[in-house]
């Protein structure tokens, strides 16, 4: 956490000690856009990763709107931290493709202040982490081959932020923005042997990251 802070410190400073700097963002006013996305998890399975996504804006006043978007992450892994077959003897092999899917919505507090070249903000708020994995391994117990298989879960998120608008001409802002978010994902895999049999273990993977955006927005 205290890594996030100093990546989120700077963040909040650009916001909101710097209005001057920060993109007007009207009552009434829609908005579409699409942005890149930096993450770095706090588990240490998973590596810093680079995903893309896309988001729906509008303003209902002129301090409060509404967020929108969804996005796209995939990584490799090929450890496991805590691998339940660590101790076999012989080869161990584990790899892990997973791909998520983030959909959420977020509650956007503008700045009160505004000047011409743009605003800031601060969002709070949550959605799903859909996600979807290949899991493929094998080890031994002895003289018999296990094989794993498995996959995983999905699990609802909340996340909070700061970020600036930038006026880049009438209708094309610049966004930038920190978040962090709280979510947990769910895997399961499956040891099997055709003459011993198969287990499943499940566990829960704490998912809690923070991440960088930027993105190009139009309005309409």
């Amino acid at each position: 956490m205290h890594s996030t802070c100093r990546y989120l410190a700077p963040l909040l400073f650009l916001a909101f000690a710097l209005p001057a700097a920060a993109g007007q963002f009207q009552e009434g006013e829609f908005r579409m856009g699409a942005h890149v996305a930096y993450m770095n998890p706090n588990d240490s399975d998973f590596d810093d990763e680079f995903g893309y996504g896309a988001i729906l804006k509008y303003k209902f006043t002129d301090t409060l709107g509404i967020e929108i978007g969804g996005d796209y992450f995939r990584w490799e892994v090929d450890e496991l931290t805590n691998m339940p077959f660590s101790g076999a003897p012989g080869p161990v092999t584990y790899r892990e493709v997973d791909r998520v899917y983030p959909l959420y919505a977020t509650t956007l507090i503008c700045a009160p202040f505004m000047e011409q070249s743009g605003r800031a903000y601060l969002g709070l708020g949550g959605g799903y982490y859909y996600a979807d994995a290949d899991i493929d391994g094998s080890y031994y117990v002895g003289d018999h081959l296990f094989t794993i298989s498995g996959k995983l879960e999905g699990q609802w998120a909340v996340h909070f932020g700061a970020g600036a608008d930038f006026q880049l001409s009438p209708h094309i802002f610049l966004n930038v923005e920190a978040r962090y978010v709280f979510v947990d994902l769910d895997r399961e895999m499956t040891h099997s042997n055709p003459t011993v049999g198969s287990v499943t273990v499940k566990d829960e993977v704490e998912f809690d990251n923070w991440q960088l955006r930027a993105g190009l927005e139009y309005s309409f």
